[in-house]
């Protein structure tokens, strides 16, 4: 009798701790479903609710690209379960931002701000899928950095060639015995044309362009402009115009030796010629230069040959600068390198 007591205690004691068990079990699933439950009803409520913000700004003319960036960084977070709808919003908002970054990134290009363009570029090509505009972008900052990178590169390279109009004031012929002063001053003006050599960088301006030291050597064509006369004196007889035609040459930018032959019209059809040979000094200022100038005119007959004096400001205009398909390739490598920022 007593063993039959004891076996029914022991299992009504059992049956209550199984069933606390199961009841603390049961009690934790019932709360962490309404701990689930409540956290997908807060996630699917805020992608609701940013997804409506989107749908209202998508409506206005004016966009903000921040706000919309913004926004939809924020529904990234929350699109777990609205995968479709998430993707779906993602490229109607995608539409509107990616015409607004090539925009921007041309900008760039314009005001050349190549490094802010490269970056804007890249990263297009990261946040869209493959659209031809980009690549047309691309393309297009392609070329202005090429462009810029060949101008730089122009910049450190030298003329070969050089025009060079003048225009000075040259006294009439005097003999070397009688001159006292300078009068009966005329306008002559001059074209050269040279051919540069021994063209060596000297310095740099502040805009990054080389300064080349050279001598040159050239052709030489002035004219003498009877039509104009100044510091007359009391004794100043019109004097006929006249073609010198010289050779060239010009030492370090500096020193100029000239030697040729002038023809004097007197008349129509009636020219006479004397040999004149020019000597210069020039002070060079990048694109003109201001010299002065000292000739002598003979026929090597005469005793007592003339002389002029003058001063000369002559425009130096440099021309064709090499470019080879070594600099081409050059080019190109430094616009890789610049857009992968080395």
């Amino acid at each position: 009798m007593l063993s039959v007591s004891f076996t029914s205690e022991f299992f009504n004691f059992d049956s209550k701790i199984t069933f606390m068990i199961n009841t603390f079990v049961r009690t934790i699933f019932f709360l962490m479903s309404i701990s689930f439950t409540n956290k997908v009803i807060g996630q699917t409520s805020k992608f609701v609710e940013t997804s409506e913000k989107i749908e209202n700004l998508l409506l206005y003319k004016q966009k903000s690209p921040t706000q919309l960036r913004d926004l939809l960084t924020e529904l990234e977070r929350n699109k777990k379960g609205y995968e479709s709808d998430y993707l779906l919003l993602k490229s109607r908002v995608d539409e509107v931002l990616m015409p607004i970054d090539i925009k921007f990134a041309r900008s760039d290009v314009y005001n050349k701000k190549y490094r802010e363009a490269v970056q804007k570029t890249k990263q297009m090509k990261v946040n869209y899928s493959f659209d031809p505009k980009i690549q047309k972008l691309e393309n297009y900052l392609d070329h202005k950095l090429y462009k810029f990178h060949k101008n730089n590169l122009k910049k450190k390279k030298p003329t070969w060639f050089s025009l060079e109009p003048s225009i000075s004031l040259y006294t009439s012929e005097l003999e070397v015995k009688s001159t006292t002063d300078i009068r009966n001053v005329n306008p002559v003006y001059g074209l050269g044309f040279y051919v540069k050599f021994k063209n060596t960088e000297k310095s740099t301006y502040s805009n990054g362009k080389s300064n080349f030291n050279f001598s040159q050597l050239g052709v030489k064509l002035d004219y003498r402009d009877p039509n104009y006369t100044y510091l007359k004196d009391s004794a100043f007889v019109a004097k006929s115009p006249y073609f010198n035609t010289q050779l060239s040459f010009l030492y370090k930018k500096t020193l100029g030796l000239d030697a040729g032959i002038m023809s004097f019209s007197n008349a129509i059809g009636d020219f006479s010629s004397v040999f004149s040979f020019t000597g210069s000094f020039y002070i060079p200022m990048r694109f003109v230069s201001l010299g002065v100038n000292a000739r002598v005119l003979t026929d090597f007959m005469s005793t007592n040959p003339s002389i002029q004096f003058g001063t000369t400001l002559k425009f130096n205009l440099g021309l064709y600068k090499s470019f080879s398909s070594r600099d081409r390739e050059e080019i190109r490598s430094q616009v890789m390198k610049f857009k992968e920022g080395k």
